[in-house]
């Protein structure tokens, strides 16, 4: 380890204005930047059921294959199996689960096609398999059955993998289209719902009825699940490989009966958040409503929203600006976007008011305009 090439990078990271630092969170401030998409972590009606009704331990103590596969998780196990009607398996984190899945199931001799904005965690499994992979064009269906018709002959293990919501863009993947390609082409599909699940009640697949036709369904639940950890809905035999397989799964401890009980919890009562999830909806269609009319364009359609601002010390400026006026907002720089589309990545939840929502476009447009 060299320090001077150290402090050199971290140098010119301060020079393009993409020096990152931890900071503590204001909680006075209206939150624009939460993945919270129902508002149920910080739901203290919630809060309160759960711990009148539970009282969670906190530590697993050891992983899952020792003492970690305590009774809370193994029902929790058993209800996802209800629910999506296949086997089910949970991981820490759904960063582990991406990463994990890819790594043990596919290697050198594999084909992965990968749609271009599909998450880190997504790539870091790629290459921890050593597969051969090759990023379709985002969302562009017709691009990936190119590549699909090219290259079904030449690699026997092929796996497609996609979101359904994307982080960055807050656009949304054609699923169905997905599924009917896996059909006509008899490949292995991967899709991620960390930012349907909760929005959307059990996830888009779910919704669409197309649980069976994915391979592994990965269920993050640090978003709209107001929680940690992951699902990964998958057949017994893949929940068998897993169990035997997988590193991350295998090594590590398990979560603590405090998360997974409040994951049950929340999974349980899933459907009688059905008004969180319609006024998350009018919030949303009235926020990309004022947007648009105060021209500040963005490319999504869901309850993210991208708007891109592409120079790095004007999202800083802009961003410090909106704390003074009361607003949470935080920039997202390269490399977790590509160079020269830095933006402001808002999450909207339903506990925002259409007051709020329109003190904040108002706010954004005025720097957007008056900060160069």
């Amino acid at each position: 380890m060299d320090k001077k090439i150290l402090i050199k990078e971290l140098n010119a990271l301060k020079s393009a204005y993409n020096f990152r630092q931890l900071k503590e969170c204001n909680n006075s401030l209206i939150n624009l930047s939460s993945n919270d998409y129902l508002g149920l972590a910080n739901d203290e009606e919630l809060l309160s059921e759960f711990y009148s009704e539970y009282a969670p331990k906190l530590s697993s103590s050891s992983s899952r294959l020792i003492d970690g596969s305590y009774h809370e998780v193994m029902e929790l196990e058993k209800e996802l199996e209800i629910i999506y009607e296949n086997s089910a398996i949970l991981f820490n984190s759904g960063f582990d689960a991406n990463s994990s899945i890819i790594e043990t199931f596919y290697n050198k001799k594999s084909l992965i096609l990968t749609d271009r904005l599909n998450h880190a965690s997504i790539y870091d499994g790629i290459l921890n398999s050593e597969a051969v992979f090759m990023r379709y064009k985002h969302l562009d269906m017709n691009n990936l059955e190119s590549l699909l018709i090219k290259y079904k002959d030449v690699y026997d293990d092929i796996l497609v993998v996609s979101e359904t919501i994307y982080s960055m863009d807050g656009d949304v993947a054609n699923l169905k289209e997905l599924v009917n390609l896996k059909k006509k082409y008899n490949f292995d599909l991967m899709i991620d719902e960390a930012h349907s699940y909760g929005v959307y009640g059990y996830g888009i697949a779910k919704e669409l009825n197309v649980v069976k036709d994915i391979d592994f369904l990965i269920i993050p639940l640090g978003k709209g699940g107001g929680s940690i950890g992951a699902y990964v809905i998958c057949s017994q035999l893949i929940k068998d490989y897993i169990i035997n397989k997988s590193r991350k799964f295998i090594y590590t401890t398990a979560l603590p009966p405090v998360n997974n009980m409040w994951n049950f919890f929340i999974l349980k009562k899933m459907p009688y958040f059905k008004n969180k999830m319609e006024k998350l909806q009018e919030i949303k269609k009235y926020t990309h409503n004022l947007l648009k009319e105060n021209c500040i364009e963005t490319l999504s359609s869901t309850h993210i929203i991208s708007i891109i601002i592409g120079n790095n010390s004007k999202i800083i400026e802009i961003s410090e600006n909106m704390k003074k006026k009361g607003f949470l907002l935080y920039g997202v720089k390269e490399p977790t976007v590509p160079k020269g589309t830095a933006r402001f990545r808002i999450g909207l939840n339903p506990y925002l008011s259409k007051e709020d929502i329109f003190r904040f476009v108002k706010e954004l447009k005025y720097e957007i305009n008056t900060v160069f």
